[in-house]
């Protein structure tokens, strides 16, 4: 190559083959391998830092290995597990209706004397039952379905924190229109007083029951132990969930379908409002 001439360089035994371009003088070839030099310096500086970060991280993940989750074994279902469900904290199970279908089984099927209905007051909720068994539910459990009513209708999805819910007894809900009217599948007719359960909260705490080996979801009041609290919020339901099975998996060191947490949590966008100190203190 015109005006360069290749010069071989020996110093502590490292040989460098240098290209001297023959046009400039001896100072502006030293300038430039010394600036060469430099930026070569500041490469080798970053390489070593990114080194240093990929084994802190492979560190980190080699420790997260050291806790192996624990794989779950297939377990039979309850028949109530077809709905949304949860027991109150008096041991009574509610259940409310996924859709129009369900909706009407539990009325049609599962509503019994002695059981209590609650419906949330607006366009777009589930028929919620709570099975008394022949023992007198006591307030406790009444507030609690009727927070769980409120929170599986559409003031979930609305981004509504509270909602206003009803309940009466099975003779009151009528499922045949009156002559002359006409009543939506899977809608009922309310007669009579209804006892009211104002600004019921719509937040909804999701678990893990180790016994049972499944997740379960219902009021904070009713869930004991480590949880989520899961309220509305701006997280499209199928992240969210998806963001929930990894926080149990965490408090749990077990395996969680994403698709069983799917079907526990309210229809709409919601987000994951917080841990108690206790459950903080569990992980």
């Amino acid at each position: 190559m015109t005006g360069i001439k290749h010069f071989n360089s020996a110093v502590q035994n490292v040989f460098m083959e240098l290209e001297l371009d023959l046009t400039k003088s001896v100072t502006e070839n030293a300038n430039y391998f010394y600036q060469l030099s430099k930026k070569s310096k500041k490469k080798l500086e970053g390489l070593k830092k990114a080194i240093e970060e990929t084994k802190r991280e492979l560190a980190r993940r080699e420790a997260l290995e050291e806790k192996p989750k624990k794989l779950r074994k297939k377990r039979e279902r309850d028949w109530y597990e077809k709905y949304h469900w949860f027991f109150t904290s008096d041991g009574f199970l509610v259940i409310a209706g996924r859709d129009v279908k369900t909706n009407t089984e539990i009325v049609r099927k599962h509503m019994q004397k002695g059981d209590l209905y609650f419906h949330a007051d607006i366009h777009g909720a589930p028929s919620t039952i709570i099975k008394a068994e022949g023992k007198e539910i006591p307030e406790r459990s009444k507030r609690e379905a009727a927070a769980f009513a409120g929170a599986f209708s559409k003031a979930f999805s609305a981004g509504l924190p509270v909602v206003d819910v009803y309940a009466v007894r099975p003779e009151q809900v009528k499922t045949a229109a009156k002559p002359g009217e006409f009543l939506p599948k899977g809608a009922f007719v309310i007669e009579g007083k209804r006892e009211w359960f104002k600004k019921s909260s719509t937040v909804v705490a999701v678990s893990f029951d180790k016994e049972k080996n499944r997740v379960v979801a219902g009021p904070p009041e009713a869930i004991a132990g480590k949880r989520l609290l899961v309220g509305p919020g701006g997280v499209p339901k199928g992240e969210l969930a998806r963001k929930v099975k990894h926080e149990l998996e965490q408090l749990y060191k077990t395996d969680i379908d994403v698709n069983e947490v799917l079907q526990l949590l309210p229809s709409g966008d919601g987000q994951i409002l917080k841990l108690s100190e206790r459950e903080a203190k569990g992980r």
